[in-house]
């Protein structure tokens, strides 16, 4: 397969060049990513202002890349932006069976996506036509590898899993093999926080907080089943209309 990489955490980071290389071996791997990190952004794009981009020397990228001959583009601009700009401009002569979005440092779960940028970089994949797949991991426990093997092992699979205006998402909770339980196809929970906001002492507040614990909840979704132990693969919908609502309100009489 031919595949755009990307994320929010910036093209050097440690997840995306983990995952480049568990695929380089067996598929065309290339690279378009944020120059910085961009944690949060979701799936915003960058309008009113000029978007620049960089292609990496051939030195860092092999460097980066373990000696592995893939291409790498740093986009000044959100996770959306890389992967639109290297669709419709740097390869716009190409085309790609796949766009990979992560490896993420930590997991997106949930109600989680709308903020996620790794998750944003792989919607607007879908949104373009092409199939995508968002990944992440509790990279705090145990790394990348075995997210990355997870994706390698399984990329049939989860291509098959794919289909229009659909962005697969998966999560690795642990990096750990022996903490995994399995694989649970899932959908989509709402993921709750402990959330704050602290004062930084210069006029500002700075938000902090850790998620609760869903592994008691009553329905199975990929919050609960995440937190208990499995790796949790969920087709999501670029084209989220509500069909029950929509039926509801269809008979509305609206006055103008």
């Amino acid at each position: 397969m031919k595949i755009l990489l990307t994320n929010d955490d910036g093209y050097s980071a440690e997840g995306i060049i983990t995952l480049a290389l568990a695929l380089a071996d067996e598929h065309e791997v290339r690279v378009s990513a944020p120059a910085t990190e961009k944690s949060g952004a979701g799936h915003a794009l960058t309008f009113n202002r000029t978007l620049k981009w960089s292609e990496i020397a051939p030195d860092e990228a092999v460097l980066m890349a373990g000696k592995k001959d893939i291409p790498f583009h740093a986009v000044h601009g959100s996770p959306a932006d890389a992967v639109k700009f290297a669709l419709e401009y740097i390869y716009r002569d190409e085309k790609f069976d796949l766009v990979i979005s992560g490896i993420n440092s930590v997991l997106n779960i949930g109600s989680d996506i709308i903020y996620s940028g790794t998750f944003g970089a792989a919607e607007e994949g879908s949104v373009l036509g092409v199939p995508s797949i968002a990944v992440s991991t509790f990279a705090a426990d145990g790394g990348y590898a075995l997210a990355a093997e997870f994706v390698r092992d399984n990329l049939d699979a989860l291509y098959a899993a794919t289909s229009p205006y659909v962005t697969l998402n998966v999560n690795v909770p642990s990096g750990r093999r022996e903490k995994i339980k399995g694989v649970a196809v899932v959908p989509l929970g709402l993921r709750r926080y402990n959330d704050r906001y602290e004062h930084d002492g210069n006029g500002g507040y700075e938000l902090f907080g850790a998620p609760r614990d869903c592994s008691d909840a009553e329905e199975d979704t990929d919050c609960k089943l995440s937190d208990t132990g499995y790796i949790t693969v969920t087709p999501v919908r670029v084209l989220c209309t509500d069909d029950e609502s929509l039926k509801r309100v269809d008979g509305t009489e609206w006055k103008l």
